[in-house]
Order: structure tokens, then C-alpha cells, then sequence
């Protein structure tokens, strides 16, 4: 509304020309279609969830002040990243005479909220007088002579800083023991220079034992500065990690998987049949590629018509070996059986497929060694991306390979927990290594057009006019741009390297960044002379170093946290629970997991609608049911039909019942968490609770086809997942629920069983269990025939149980 307004003032005031007058009327309609459209749709965007609350808040009085007796006292981390509204929310719960507390920095504010680097502090200053401010300068983490230089940096975004603001002094003092080295700027001539001096330094830093790939971090201002520096550790045989998703597809795993895709999708794509067939997959001797790949320049054909044609001609086929013959030939019939399945089967399905099939998951999974797991881990991420871009774009082949690079971009890939265990490299963009420390770290591209980052105007500007905040005095985005260098710096313990190049592509021969300069005081005028490989150099940087073996950070980490659904895996397979929980490998669902997995979800959606006072309908019911349907591992299409048809059915019996006799759940898909050791967490949800207290009865549902009483009766009293249910409501609420109940939809029969303090014990018994083995990395193998022929990793763990019948 303020939006329109403004632009309807500047219509009547016509002091603008008029096309910047037609152009904020633009924006302010467009703006007004895209909330009405929001609204049209009942949904909100990020903003939304603050604004709404804020507007919850402000109109309805009872509710802050319930919320305000509720939350007596509040603490907000970061505040120098908050915005005007973040802050007009903690005004509402917070009186001015309120218990409330803010930690930040605004040399530390990187996330372009305009103005909010001082302006919120300044006004909680004067909102909460009564507030008392208390500076940090205690440092523990770095050596003064960083220190010093990051200040040095920082005044240049003088006067536009808290220090200068309110008159306190935030110079910081290193407490550190030990010897400290002063930050080190390197110029080279090339980016390839520059990526292979890092790469080189590491390595020697490890290999003299004064580092571990661990304590050292590569810290870039965009994912893509990082793709030189990947290279270059590659090529040094240095483990690394990185943070955005390009590093995904940097790593010889994803690319063979690509060339898979490009395989199927592409008959003319040459190097992608290559790839596949120099790969593990296939192994071709690369004898026999080379004599393949020169009849395909001879002829001038695709590669893929070379080998349809070995048989059918006499060159290249008599000089083959024939390991070589034989294995071009499993190419030729694989991709041709994958693409009269693609008709049927998604991208990821076809992938899964020609992996399991080939043996290639199978063989990574044989070993226990990091850097198996690291390739295993790899795939899995892979694969989730995978299924992420079909979700957005459809899984059939031509879809997902027409965006092959939306697929690439499709956001960063998250730092997972057993990385952070793992001894690599750290490669992170600035942004995201925020919060973190290294003992080592270099700060690399450090030039004018890189690292400030020209300022490009927002492509929707907010008029100033209705802007909030305090406007800095000076050019904002050369501020903020210092303040991420300021984060960049003192992510450094003990060693800070600042390097850059003179060339990265192009004509432009590059400057050195203004913030190295600033923080080294160096003179503006000064020409660094920038460090050139020789020649022996140049050729060294073709030479692969052995890799570094990639060894585990420790036992594992400070806090395990561990579910009910974990414990069972683990318990029935340590390998089992390897697989799902600590590689993640992706698998393909068995046709029972997708069935019963779709009940669950409907009939959670029939509660969840009647807690809510919305009482479902038996259509709706069934349209939950085939929403939540996925057309994965059936044994035809006929095979689905018959299940689909099988699981209306048993909704429509479900849905009677409930009509006839209705029950009332107090909780359903209810989260818990509890600490059963200081360094044991154990979280999940219950499906459904009955009543509250003692009187609890926690019901789970099941899709089993279990008719027997007695068998029912047993599977709820041993169910390992119950009993973590029971511990949880006993540690949570301090009383033994009545009972636990499982309940099988397909035959109406419901299996009940007591839970006593003994009980407990063994479950609290078997999850320490279960943590001890995780933490000590045992995951050994416990075939056992009905285990093998349920689980979901059969096809490619080498140790599945299998049934030998008798000659």
C-alpha cells in the first residue's frame, strides 16, 4: 500500500522524469498483482512468515500479550543481520523494559540488508536505554599482528561503524599463546599460478606433518572462484570438500555419472561414450580405446556407431583384445536395453539401475575405507540433486538432460556431518564460513573487479523514501564488500596467505585488491612484482602427487544423535545402517516401502484434518493417498495398478470405521528429542497418540499383511521402535504410557503390548548400544535371509544373504 502511494505522490508531484515516474508505478502495481496473487493462491514467501506475524501481533493484543508472558526472556544472535521488521518483532515481544538481550558485530555484517550494518543496533540503543553494553575484545582464536591488520581494514568504513557511532573502542586483543605469523600477500602472474602455489604450499604443509588437510581452509569470494583451486588440489592428490554444489560436479564420480546421462540421451555424444567406457564400469583397456577412437576420426562417425559395428566389420574388431571386445560389446547392449526402458523409468531410475547392475555400488561398498565412502557419499549427493531437479522438471530423460545446467546450479550443497569428520581441505566461500576457524587459511583472488566485486544496482530498488533504516553516509556496497574481506581474515588462527594474480582470462591485466592494500598498509602507488612459474615449474604442474589417504577426524562427533528408525536399522544390520545413515546411498524403493509409506500418509492427513476441525472426506482421503503415490519399484505396470486399487480399498474400510466409531488422537507426526546421555540425542515423532500421561497409548501404523492375534501381539511387545516411543514419553512427561499399539491397516488387526521400567531399561540399553558401535565405526555385515530379502541395499551390498539350492 505505501508502495502505490509513493507512486501515486510522485505522479502528482511530477519533480521525476516521467519514464522514472512509469517505471516505479510499474514496480509498486506489480508489486501490489504479486500479494494479491500470494493471497489468491493462500500462501506466503519468506517475508510473509515475519510481516504476518508482525500484523498478528499489532492487531490482536491478547495474543502478544500471551506470547509476552509465555517468553520472559529473549536473546537475538547476529543482530547486526537483522532488518527493520525482525526488529519491529522483537519490539512487540519485548517491552522496552523487557529482559531481552542482542549479541553482534556490524564489522561482521554480510547480508545485504540495506543499512541494518548500525542502524538496528542505534535503535535498540534508544528503544531499551535502560540496556547495558558490554564490548568484547578478548580474542582467542587469532594472533595480534591479524588482528591488527583486520582493524586496519575495518576503520576504512569509518564513520559509518558502531566504534565510531558510540564512542567505544573495539580494537581487538589477542589472548593466544604461542608463535604467530604476520598475514602474507603472494602475486603471481596467472590464476594457474596462483591455484598450483596454494596447492603446492598445502601439500608441503602436510607432508612435513605441520598440518593435517583438516586445519586448512580455501576461502573464495564466489563458488566460482573456487573451480582453479579444486583443480590444482586435485592434481596434488589433496582431499578437499567444497560448499557450493559446483564442487559436486567437479569430483570424477559425478562426472562419470553425467557421461551416463549424456550416454542415454545422446548417441552422438562421442566423449561421454568414452568416459563411460574407459570407467570403472567397463574398464575397456585403453589400448583398445585408442585403436576405436582412431577408426571413429578415420570414418567420421560417433563412437556409439563404431561399436554397433565391431561385429559387422574387420577394423578395429581383429586387433581388440578381447577383455576389449567384450566389454565395448556389454556397453553397446546395456545403453541400448536402458533406452527401451527409459520409456517407463525415470532419469534416476535408469541410473540406479546400470550402477547396481554393473556391480559399481557394490564393489565402493566392499571396503570400509574413507575414501570408498567419500566416493559413495558423492553419488548419494548426486543422486538427491537428481531427484530434487525431477521434482521441479519432470524425471524423464529428455526433461532432466534439457536442464542439465539448472541441474547444476541447484543451490549449495550442504556441509554434512560425517564431512565434517572427514581430514580435507575446506574450500567455502566467505559467506559460508562465517562462524567458523581454521589454523590455516588463504584468502585467494584478491583483485579489483573480483574481491570488491563491482556494485550493481538492485533489479528492484526500494525507493528510499521508504526506507527505515539509517542510510550509511558512504558507498554501501564498498563497505560491505570490506566487511566480508574483515570475516574472510579472521577466520585465520594461526597463518593468513592473501594471494592473487595478475591474469585470469581476458585482456584485462588485473590490480591488486584495495583490501589487501588497506589491510598491510600497503601504498597505493607501490607495484608489486608479481612471482612467475619457470619453466621447470610449468611442466611440474602436470605431474599427479600421489594422493593423501583421507583419514577420520576422530571417534566421531561431540553429540550422536540417533532415531528409533536408525537403531532398528543398525540392530538388524550395522552395514544396513552404514548405507542409509551415514553414506545415504541412494536406492531404489521397494514396491512395499512406496505402498505403505503412501497409507501413512493419508491417514496422517485424516487426523491431522480432524484435530484441525476440518474433517476430511473420503475422496480427499484417497486423493491424499495418491498424491503421496510414487511409481517406483513395482514389478509392472499392471503390478501398481492392482496396489493402488488394493490401498483404496483399504482407506475406504478405514474411513467407515472412523465413521462409525470416531477416535479423538491428541497428537499426530508430534517431534520429541531427549538427551539419554550427555553426549547421546535421541529425536523422532510419534505417528499418533491417545490421551496424555499414564493414560498414553502410542499407536504406529503398519501395512503388513499380519492376521494372527497372537503374532500382532508379539511384533508390538519386540518392536525395538516402540520402545523408543515409551522412553520417550516416560523421559519427556514422567509417566509409563498405558500402552503401545500397532496397527494393521490391511487386516484391522491391532497388535497391543505393556510397557514396563524393565523394558525401558533394555531400550536404553540397546541405543547405547547401538551409539557405542556407531561411534567405534563398526559397521560389519549380519546377513540373514529374511533381513536381505527385505532390505533395500540387497542389489549392491556385497555381503546380502543368498539362498543356494541344493544341486
Amino acid at each position: 500500500e505505501e508502495f502505490l502511494a509513493h507512486a501515486q505522490q510522485l505522479e502528482r508531484d511530477a519533480q521525476l522524469p516521467p519514464e522514472e515516474i512509469a517505471r516505479v508505478r510499474e514496480l509498486a502495481e506489480a508489486y501490489s498483482a504479486y500479494q494479491r496473487a500470494l493471497h489468491e493462491a493462500d500462501a506466503v514467501d519468506f517475508g510473509d512468515q515475519v510481516l504476518l506475524a508482525i500484523q498478528l501481533l499489532e492487531r490482536h493484543p491478547e495474543v502478544l500479550e500471551g506470547l509476552r508472558r509465555r517468553f520472559r526472556y529473549l536473546l537475538v544472535d547476529e543482530f547486526q543481520d537483522t532488518n527493520y521488521a525482525q526488529f519491529r518483532l522483537l519490539q512487540l515481544l519485548a517491552r522496552s523494559d523487557a529482559n531481552v538481550t542482542v549479541v553482534g558485530d556490524d564489522d561482521q555484517s554480510i547480508y545485504k540488508w540495506r543499512g541494518a550494518a548500525i542502524s538496528n543496533v542505534l535503535k535498540f540503543l534508544e528503544h531499551y536505554r535502560h540496556a547495558r553494553t558490554v564490548v568484547l575484545t578478548d580474542n582467542f582464536r587469532s594472533g595480534q599482528a591479524l588482528l591488527d591488520a583486520a582493524y586496519r581494514l575495518i576503520r576504512r568504513n569509518d564513520p559509518d561503524r558502531l566504534e565510531v557511532h558510540r564512542q567505544i573502542d573495539k580494537r581487538l586483543v589477542a589472548h593466544r599463546q604461542g608463535p604467530e605469523q604476520p598475514p602474507v600477500l603472494r602475486v603471481f602472474d596467472t590464476v594457474s599460478s596462483e591455484a598450483d602455489w596454494v596447492a603446492r604450499t598445502i601439500r608441503q604443509a602436510i607432508d612435513a606433518g605441520r598440518r593435517r588437510p583438516r586445519d586448512i581452509a580455501i576461502l573464495v569470494r564466489s563458488n566460482r572462484d573456487a573451480e582453479p583451486f579444486l583443480r590444482a588440489l586435485n592434481v596434488a592428490g589433496i582431499p578437499w570438500q567444497f560448499s557450493g554444489s559446483s564442487g559436486l560436479f567437479l569430483r570424477l564420480e559425478s562426472r562419470l555419472l553425467v557421461a551416463c546421462l549424456k550416454t542415454l540421451a545422446d548417441p552422438q555424444d562421442s566423449l561421454s561414450w568414452y568416459h563411460v567406457a574407459s570407467s570403472p564400469l567397463y574398464d575397456c583397456p585403453m589400448q583398445d580405446l585408442a585403436l576405436v577412437m582412431a577408426q571413429v576420426r578415420r570414418t567420421h562417425q560417433s563412437l556409439r556407431t563404431v561399436l554397433q559395428q565391431l561385429d559387422a566389420t574387420a577394423e578395429p574388431a581383429t586387433t581388440l583384445s578381447e577383455p576389449g571386445r567384450a566389454s565395448l560389446r556389454q556397453l553397446v547392449a546395456d545403453v541400448g536395453r536402458l533406452v527401451d526402458l527409459s520409456r517407463s523409468h525415470t532419469s534416476g531410475q535408469l541410473l540406479y539401475r546400470w550402477l547396481s547392475e554393473r556391480g559399481w555400488l557394490a564393489r565402493l561398498g566392499r571396503t570400509e575405507g574413507l575414501q570408498e565412502s567419500h566416493q559413495l557419499q558423492t553419488v548419494a549427493r548426486f543422486f538427491d540433486q537428481l531427484h530434487r531437479l525431477e521434482g521441479l522438471v519432470g524425471g524423464q530423460l529428455p526433461e532432466v538432460m534439457q536442464h542439465l545446467e539448472l541441474f547444476r546450479a541447484m543451490g549449495e550443497e550442504p556441509l554434512e556431518e560425517d564431512d565434517a569428520w572427514a581430514d580435507r581441505v575446506s574450500v567455502l566461500t566467505i559467506h559460508k564460513a562465517k562462524g567458523l576457524e581454521f589454523p590455516a587459511v588463504f584468502l585467494v583472488g584478491l583483485v579489483q573487479g573480483r574481491f570488491p566485486t563491482p556494485a550493481r544496482r538492485d533489479p528492484i530498488e526500494i525507493p528510499d523514501a521508504l526506507i527505515r533504516d539509517i542510510l550509511p553516509s558512504g558507498d554501501y556496497h564498498l563497505q560491505e564488500e570490506r566487511r566480508l574481506f574483515y570475516v574472510g581474515m579472521t577466520r585465520a588462527q594461526d597463518e593468513l596467505w592473501l594471494s592473487c594474480a595478475y591474469d585470469y582470462g581476458g585482456k584485462t591485466v588485473r590490480k591488486v585488491s584495495q583490501f589487501a592494500r588497506e589491510a598491510l598498509d600497503l601504498p597505493e602507488a607501490e607495484s608489486l612484482r608479481a612471482a612467475k612459474a619457470g619453466v621447470r615449474e610449468r611442466l611440474e604442474r602436470a605431474r599427479i602427487e600421489a594422493p593423501i589417504v583421507i583419514t577420520a577426524r576422530g571417534a566421531g562427533p561431540v553429540m550422536l544423535r540417533l532415531d528409533p528408525h536408525g537403531a532398528d536399522d543398525y540392530l538388524t544390520c550395522p552395514l544396513k545402517y552404514r548405507y542409509s545413515h551415514v553414506l545415504r546411498l541412494p536406492v531404489m524403493r521397494h514396491h512395499l516401502v512406496v505402498y505403505g509409506s503412501a497409507l501413512h500418509r493419508a491417514v496422517e492427513e485424516f487426523f491431522k484434518r480432524q484435530l484441525a476441525g476440518a474433517p476430511i472426506t473420503e475422496a480427499e482421503l484417497l486423493g491424499a493417498f495418491e498424491h503421496a503415490w510414487i511409481s517406483e519399484g513395482f514389478l509392472s505396470r499392471e503390478h501398481e495398478t492392482l496396489r493402488l486399487e488394493q490401498g483404496r480399498r483399504t482407506l475406504r474400510r478405514f474411513f467407515a470405521r472412523q465413521q462409525e466409531a470416531p477416535e479423538r488422537p491428541t497428537r499426530i507426526e508430534e517431534k520429541f528429542q531427549f538427551r539419554l546421555d550427555d553426549d547421546l540425542q535421541i529425536v523422532g515423532r510419534w505417528d499418533r497418540v491417545d490421551g496424555e500421561g499414564e493414560h498414553a497409548v502410542i499407536i504406529d501404523y503398519k501395512s503388513s499383511e499380519v492376521t494372527d492375534q497372537a503374532a500382532a501381539d508379539r511384533r508390538a511387545r519386540e518392536s525395538v521402535q516402540m520402545l523408543v516411543y515409551a522412553l520417550a514419553w516416560r523421559t519427556i512427561y514422567g509417566a509409563l504410557p498405558q500402552r503401545v499399539e500397532l496397527r494393521f491397516l490391511e487386516t484391522d488387526v491391532i497388535g497391543r503390548a505393556s510397557v514396563t521400567e524393565k523394558d525401558l531399561e533394555r531400550a536404553q540399553g540397546l541405543l547405547r548400544t547401538v551409539a557405542a558401535g556407531i561411534r567405534a565405526r563398526e559397521f560389519q555385515a549380519t546377513p540373514q535371509e529374511h533381513a536381505c530379502g527385505w532390505c533395500a541395499f540387497q542389489a549392491i551390498c556385497p555381503f546380502a544373504f543368498q539362498t543356494v539350492s541344493s544341486p
